[in-house]
């Protein structure tokens, strides 16, 4: 079972601002190997994204757990996010999956900033969780609270990150952008924006779990084995809601616009009625758009990418989901053919894992072996997969999860062994 969430928290989406809820989970126990804290020690974590909402699907499912434990047991730091209308996550699911792909992206970064500011202690203090739900509530960091900068200017340029997704959740895995793009894209950001408050989070999250780790550190010298109330703690894990932007600049949602909008409208025409002055109405005052760094620049991760029981839709699926088409107008075969060919750049250039059962029903498994086998024959392609006899879509068959584990344990192993011996050349 997975253990104890090391935190639970909360980050706005860039496509409106929606409420995301979002888990970051520490390994049990590193790797003797390539601890973290020791010389050579390399940042890595993964992402697993869950299946359709209104399918039951949010980051409590079965194989993103099952996935999630697999990958934590290699080391790596886990992070699962619910997407727009999964679990307590805001909002709704929409039938384009651009929102989706946005809230895919919102925790993305969120997750790369936060792997990029730990800065652990020598020698590192083995964090322990059970299986306890008990949280412990801290209030939010505001933006004001000064922050040592020099952990900003120490990009790390070898971290290691998987981003995966099961079902729907490998669909929208497949359409997100380039690592380079999701790091260049909060490079610079306006005050009280959302990406500010997603920057602003990762380094609460991050300076929280650094000052934890080295107080641990300091009293396991000092011999005592466990520190009441901190993250080592097996009965409590950190939560974390709310805005992390000083009162007065976060900037309202575009739901929330809309609706101050419609009011001053009713409130301009009720004083027009009325014959109150030629003077507008009062303004809503919004966040200034002021450029400001809200942490450092990043090198882009060597990026790595698992997709668990893929779906193959149709190509005017592709199209319509994932172009930038106007609303309505019908996706020529040009748009098509220019969707597919990111999706197959992106994951024939880096390494990626496609674990499928020959009896998946939402795809068929002769489309699902034709896609793969395409894929992995492609020049120079670093895309494999593994289809496993006998399991569905859901892998509940007798003996077929045990077979998915354990082919994600091999593909994981892999990424360690070349994370310690191959340059981090391919980064994506």
């Amino acid at each position: 079972m997975l253990p104890t969430p090391t935190f639970n928290f909360t980050i706005p989406s860039i496509h409106d601002d929606i409420t995301l809820q979002c888990r970051i989970y520490h390994p049990l126990r590193f790797l003797h190997n390539g601890a973290v804290g020791q010389p050579g020690w390399r940042k890595k974590g993964a992402i697993i994204a869950h299946p359709y909402a209104p399918l039951g699907g949010c980051y409590d499912d079965p194989v993103v757990r099952a996935a999630a434990i697999e990958i934590l047991k290699k080391g790596f730091v886990v992070g699962t996010f619910n997407f727009r209308g999964a679990g307590d996550s805001k909002g709704r699911t929409s039938w384009t999956a651009r929102p989706e792909l946005s809230d895919y992206i919102s925790f993305a970064r969120c997750f790369i900033d936060y792997l990029n500011h730990l800065d652990p202690p020598t020698p590192f203090p083995a964090l322990e969780h059970s299986r306890s739900q008990s949280d412990t509530t801290l209030s939010p960091i505001q933006s004001s609270v000064n922050v040592p900068t020099d952990r900003f200017d120490a990009p790390n340029s070898s971290m290691v990150l998987i981003l995966g997704g099961y079902s729907y959740g490998s669909m929208i895995c497949t359409h997100l952008p380039t690592t380079e793009t999701i790091v260049q894209r909060f490079a610079s950001v306006a005050k009280g924006s959302a990406e500010a408050e997603i920057r602003l989070r990762s380094l609460h999250l991050s300076t929280q779990w650094n000052k934890e780790a080295r107080l641990m550190n300091e009293t396991r010298r000092g011999r005592s084995l466990r520190i009441p109330g901190s993250l080592q703690d097996p009965s409590r894990s950190i939560s974390m809601g709310g805005d992390e932007s000083e009162p007065g600049t976060r900037r309202p949602s575009r739901e929330s616009k809309r609706s101050l909008d419609h009011i001053r409208r009713s409130m301009d025409r009720s004083k027009k009625r009325l014959g109150i002055g030629n003077h507008s109405s009062t303004e809503i005052i919004m966040s200034p758009s002021l450029e400001g760094r809200t942490g450092p620049e990043l090198t882009t991760p060597t990026t790595y990418y698992l997709l668990i029981s893929p779906l193959l839709p149709p190509v005017s699926m592709f199209a319509t989901m994932f172009s930038k088409l106007k609303r309505h107008q019908r996706a020529s075969l040009e748009d098509s053919a220019v969707a597919n060919t990111h999706v197959k750049d992106k994951l024939t250039s880096c390494a990626t894992l496609a674990i499928y059962g020959d009896k998946d029903f939402f795809t068929s498994p002769k489309k699902l072996r034709k896609w793969a086998e395409h894929l992995a024959g492609a020049a120079e392609s670093r895309f494999r997969f593994r289809e496993i006899g006998g399991a569905g879509h859901f892998w509940h068959e007798p003996g077929v999860e045990g077979q998915m584990r354990s082919a994600i344990r091999d593909w994981t192993q892999d990424i360690l062994e070349c994370s310690r011996s191959c340059p981090p050349d391919v980064k994506s």
